[in-house]
């Protein structure tokens, strides 16, 4: 809780925080009724006095002015009248020399010794004491003075502090229960009280009341000035919060914090380093407010700190939280916690990758010589680089653990399947169990095959979906999980390695075929069951030996069956036509009847009379395919037509003498592909096997129609 909050709290009347206020500064109103000369057996009275006046002004003090200042007025107020001690009957030290110090301030006059007093023994600066004492600066700054001159001590300032020592040592009897009990009179009322004022008190008092008095002519300081200076300390605090704040996190998770050039090198956003530029950015912004009005809402500053500080939460800390109040029933909840909780995992594991990116040789040296064991790893980590040995200290306060991946030969920072996990998982709702599957078992895919068994597998694929299917969540991690999903999907079907689904007698092996029936089972909406489903009755047809929609399948299938699902429109999709695997991006393979049927139709519709108004809104791979099949029917008339005119300076008779027909067909390759739908111009792609031509350029004219700009044929492509 930051300072505003709790004075809020205070301001507010809630008790709790009252009393645990009044723990923290009893000790000092009773000090300051001991310094000020009051008599030990009345202190304890003092203190309780002025909470129990605090407490019943709550309601009227103002967001902007000081609880410290308020109390120490109060308690001057209370000190006014009552009895203070005679040297010669009181001893409240255990020091002589200390004894003697005090005796001589408690002699010096009040509106002397009482600046002397908060300035040396309770570190308030000169503006709050002025403020308490409703005079000026000026005049706080000569009664220091004139106190520090009037001691006459050349170890003035070492005495003093052996003075506040001996002052810290006494023992308090502040009842704070007292402050709550039943109102009683003003101390100076009680007949306790009464009977302590001597004569010489009166007399110092009335001389003091003098003093004050005349103070009226002396300008004091103004609310405005106090107000500015109020703002300036609570920054101050905020600062040096802030990196309390920073500087213990990092200790926790055994990192140091990064620079900025650190986080441009590795091109990655490291830890800690939104919360400073996000702190940085609001102190100046909110300085120049103060420089410029004087004030300042604490309040705004206060709810605007605690966002920032929320960044350097812990996972350990969200975590605990968690746990402590369960979101199993709450969607909503647990889907905003995960997206703080991954947000701030992705970073933790990235800093954790710059460490062992830093020591690579050095890991791999010590997990080749432990032959990829990692108990031993980390048993000789006393013996590593201390940045090294405390990150790896760290990391496990926060479940992430040093893992030997074999497939990939190295040691990463991966999260925790354990106990601690168990526990998040249970506390948050069901559909997002996906994202902990994510981060538990990854890898999923070697290359080739599937890194965990083939059970495992689908069981983690349909964890995986439902997350996605329920999650509305758009960001990096919500794309990994798709990516691994997808991924997955298309591994778990043959993928690029289709031979590995087969048995030698030319069938999907039998325990393919009951992954696939356990995936095709799944819910009514999910995405994989629907492709599934197709796919099983295609080879259900040739006795488990092909599928035309298998042969066709991509990973972006999967993806756009997802954003169909999502949409509740899966009923649209279909392995055939253009698919669009992300924005703007449009893809089409082959074979692929749907496309080679809205080639034709486009054809028929456009080649009548070259109307371009047809071709308004068709995509670009539709075009190309219109010019390629307009080749095959020997119509350069049509082709020409299909080019930029602003491009092509060409006429029309000139291209049809010199036009020779093309020996190419399209369909032989693997795939079409457009990217910029969502630009005015780009390339379109021919794909064969790993390879890729992008030689051919569309352009979009300004009545919305894709022109050809250039053709250049790759022979490679087209033979």
């Amino acid at each position: 809780m930051t300072e505003f909050e709790w004075m809020q709290k205070v301001k507010a009347g809630e008790k709790v925080a009252f009393e645990k206020w009044m723990d923290i500064y009893s000790g000092d109103i009773e000090r300051f009724a001991i310094q000020y000369g009051c008599a030990s057996k009345q202190v304890a009275d003092v203190a309780e006095e002025t909470f129990r006046k605090l407490h019943n002004q709550l309601d009227s003090i103002g967001d902007e002015e000081s609880l410290v200042c308020i109390l120490y007025k109060n308690a001057l107020k209370s000190l006014t009248f009552v009895q203070q001690t005679d040297p010669q009957n009181e001893t409240l030290l255990p020091f002589e020399e200390d004894q003697e110090l005090h005796d001589r301030i408690v002699k010096i006059e009040t509106v002397k010794k009482v600046p002397f007093i908060l300035s040396h023994f309770h570190m308030l600066d000169n503006l709050e004491i002025a403020a308490i004492m409703d005079t000026s600066l000026e005049e706080v700054r000569q009664a220091i003075t004139a106190v520090s001159s009037q001691l006459e001590d050349a170890q003035l300032e070492k005495r003093l502090e052996f003075l506040n020592k001996s002052y810290r040592r006494l023992k308090s009897s502040f009842r704070k229960e007292q402050v709550f009990a039943k109102p009683q009179q003003e101390i100076q009322a009680t007949e306790k009280l009464k009977q302590s004022i001597s004569k010489k008190t009166m007399i110092s008092w009335v001389a003091g009341i003098l003093v004050l008095l005349s103070l009226i002519i002396v300008p004091v300081v103004t609310g405005e000035e106090f107000k500015k200076a109020s703002a300036e300390k609570y920054f101050e605090r905020l600062k040096s919060s802030f990196e309390n704040e920073i500087d213990s996190r990092h200790i926790e998770l055994g990192l140091t914090e990064s620079t900025e050039m650190e986080e441009i090198e590795f091109n990655m956003m490291l830890y800690g380093n939104k919360a400073r530029v996000d702190f940085e950015a609001m102190t100046t912004r909110y300085e120049r407010v103060i420089a410029k009005t004087g004030i300042l809402n604490k309040k705004k500053v206060s709810e605007e700190y605690k966002e920032i500080i929320k960044t350097v939460e812990l996972p350990s800390e969200m975590a605990e939280r968690l746990v402590k109040n369960p979101l199993t029933n709450d969607k909503v909840n647990s889907e905003e916690f995960m997206k703080g909780y991954l947000e701030q995992y992705d970073i933790l594991q990235q800093s954790y990758y710059m460490i062992f990116f830093k020591h690579e040789q050095l890991i791999r040296d010590a997990i080749d010589n432990e032959g990829g064991d990692v108990e031993k790893f980390m048993k000789e980590r006393d013996s590593y680089p201390k940045d090294l040995k405390n990150a790896l200290d760290g990391m496990i306060k926060q479940n992430i653990y040093p893992t030997y991946i074999k497939e990939w030969g190295s040691i990463i920072p991966s999260y925790g399947k354990n106990d601690f996990n168990a526990n998040i998982r249970s506390s948050i709702h069901e559909d997002f169990g996906g994202f902990f599957t994510m981060l538990e078992s990854a890898p999923f895919v070697s290359y080739p095959g599937l890194v965990h068994s083939l059970e495992d597998s689908v069981n983690f694929l349909m964890e995986m979906e439902k997350t996605l299917l329920a999650t509305t969540l758009g960001n990096e991690k919500t794309e990994m999980l798709s990516w691994i999903y997808n991924e997955l999907f298309y591994v778990i079907v043959g993928g690029t390695e289709p031979n590995r689904i087969f048995g030698t007698n030319g069938k999907v092996k039998k325990e393919y075929q009951a992954a696939w029936e356990r995936i095709a089972s799944a819910d009514e909406g999910s995405p994989t069951a629907f492709i599934m489903q197709i796919v099983i009755s295609e080879m259900e047809a040739t006795d488990w030996t092909g599928s035309k929609s298998l042969n066709r399948l991509e990973t972006y299938d999967v993806d756009q069956a997802l954003k169909l699902a999502k949409a509740g429109e899966l009923e649209t999709f279909g392995i055939s036509g253009i698919m669009q695997p992300e924005a703007g991006m449009e893809v089409v393979t082959f074979p692929n009847s749907d496309f080679e049927n809205k080639v034709q139709e486009t054809y028929q519709s456009f080649s009548l009379n070259h109307d371009l108004a047809v071709l308004k809104e068709v995509s670009p791979l539709v075009i190309i395919g219109v010019y390629f099949y307009a080749n095959d029917q020997a119509d350069p008339e049509t082709m020409w037509h299909l080019y930029s005119k602003t491009k092509n300076v060409v006429k029309l008779e000139e291209y049809v003498n010199g036009w020779s027909q093309l020996d190419v067909d399209i369909y032989s390759l693997d795939s079409l592909q457009f990217g910029g739908s969502e630009e005015r111009e780009d390339s379109i792609g021919f794909q064969r096997g790993n390879s890729l031509s992008v030689s051919t350029k569309m352009a979009l004219n300004e009545d919305f129609v894709w022109e050809i700009e250039r053709i250049i044929l790759d022979p490679m492509f087209f033979e």
